[in-house]
């Protein structure tokens, strides 16, 4: 009995070691960056070649042909 006693405050003890601590001076959890590092559709972007050519600076959209989409339901009186 006294065995097991000492092997549940020991098992107590050391699992304490794996809490984490709570801070009582810092209520903020932000980690404080000082600098915001880049996301890589933003770095993907810097890094794309620069339109040189006259051609491909005013170049216009390209216009996709519009077309109605067929009705979802047809109600039939069957």
């Amino acid at each position: 009995m006294k065995f097991a006693a000492i092997l549940l405050a020991t098992a107590v003890a050391s699992s304490s070691a794996f809490v984490p601590s709570v801070a009582p001076l810092r209520t903020s959890i932000s980690l404080d960056a000082k600098h915001a590092n880049n996301k890589a559709a933003k770095k993907a972007a810097h890094n794309r070649p620069k339109k040189s050519r006259p051609s491909d600076i005013n170049r216009k959209p390209t216009n996709y042909p519009t077309w109605d989409s067929p009705p979802e339901y047809t109600i039939s009186d069957n």
